[in-house]
């Protein structure tokens, strides 16, 4: 095996927040091995993100068993990391005679790798993203890099400058926004990843956050979360205007959507770790269980743009938060932002 130039494969076939917490990890392994070849194995629905990702230099995704079988033995994999592993996975990469398979130590699937982390990620006592990264550090200890390079800072997510302006542009023209005032967007659902706010309580922020000034409200969906969204618009009164974006299951689409906002109001789910990806502010709303705290889910942008609330109430449906304080925070959150 060549350690200047392996060819590398990882896996996270996951949704798509799992998905988007991987990139700072292939970027840092990408940066350490520039000449290693990297394929991204990902569900299918995940591809486009993972196009997105720079370092990455073709992607695979998980479908039926013999043609993921063949697609896995056609690339003479040199090593693979699996940031978390399923039988399926385990049993393919072993199948394949990859020299070097790396894992979490845990549950059944460990048995196909002969290289395993303790990481024991349910107890949530680190964010998921180092959790991928301890996996990247391990192969560089492996393959025996020297002089290893600093993780990258955010943006994970860059999109062309021009181009990006001019959607924006577009974007505020064909919404009718006013281009003066911040652009929040707020996403109610969570694609069944975890518990969120109720409907009324994301109507009290949007009507909350109006008293301080009258913000552009864009309220994201995916084309699923029709009902929760009218459900919003049903409470909220006359002076709170708010805009219902047009929803699509186009992932690129999604995340040129997202880059238009200032901040991203939401429960844990994919489309806050997106906007994470894209160093924009977040405003996040995490469940009181343990696999799903704010610490483990929390996004990758730069800290000073974060803000996160935990639930206050214990296995609820819908997350528990003190309203009026959140509003506050998220006002003061807002406020420190400047448009560019």
């Amino acid at each position: 095996m060549s350690q200047t130039n392996p060819v590398i494969l990882v896996v996270r076939n996951d949704k798509m927040g799992d998905v988007i917490l991987c990139i700072p990890a292939i970027s840092w392994l990408k940066k350490n091995l520039p000449n290693a070849k990297i394929i991204w194995l990902v569900k299918k629905e995940s591809r486009d993100l993972a196009m997105l990702c720079s370092h990455v230099d073709d992607v695979l995704c998980d479908n039926s068993f013999k043609s993921l079988k063949n697609n896995i033995n056609s690339y003479q994999f040199d090593a693979a990391i699996t940031f978390f592993s399923t039988f399926k996975i385990g049993y393919l990469i072993k199948n394949a005679n990859i020299p070097v398979r790396l894992a979490p130590k845990t549950k059944i699937a460990q048995l196909f790798y002969n290289y395993k982390v303790i990481q024991k990620r349910s107890k949530s006592q680190k964010p998921e993203y180092e959790y991928n990264t301890e996996l990247v550090s391990e192969l560089f200890n492996i393959l025996k890099v020297d002089n290893i390079l600093d993780i990258d800072e955010p943006p994970y997510i860059k999109l062309d400058d021009v181009k990006s302006e001019q959607f924006k542009k577009d974007f505020i023209s064909d919404y009718k926004i006013n281009p003066e005032k911040k652009i929040i967007f707020i996403h109610p659902g969570t694609g069944g990843s975890s518990n969120t706010l109720s409907i009324e309580d994301f109507s009290k922020i949007c009507i909350g956050l109006r008293s301080f000034d009258n913000y552009n409200f864009i309220i994201h969906h995916s084309v699923d979360e029709k009902e929760v969204v009218n459900g919003i618009f049903s409470k909220l009164p006359k002076n709170v205007l708010a805009i219902k974006i047009k929803p699509t299951k186009d992932k690129i689409q999604m995340v040129k959507n997202i880059s238009v906002c200032d901040v991203f109001i939401s429960g844990s789910t994919g489309p806050l770790h997106i906007a994470g990806a894209l160093n924009k502010k977040t405003v996040g709303f995490y469940p009181s269980n343990i696999s799903s705290t704010s610490l483990r889910w929390q996004t990758i942008n730069d800290f000073s743009k974060r803000l996160d609330f935990e639930d206050l109430g214990k296995a609820r449906a819908v997350i528990s938060v003190e309203l009026n304080k959140v509003i506050l925070e998220i006002q003061k959150h807002i406020d420190k932002l400047e448009i560019v």
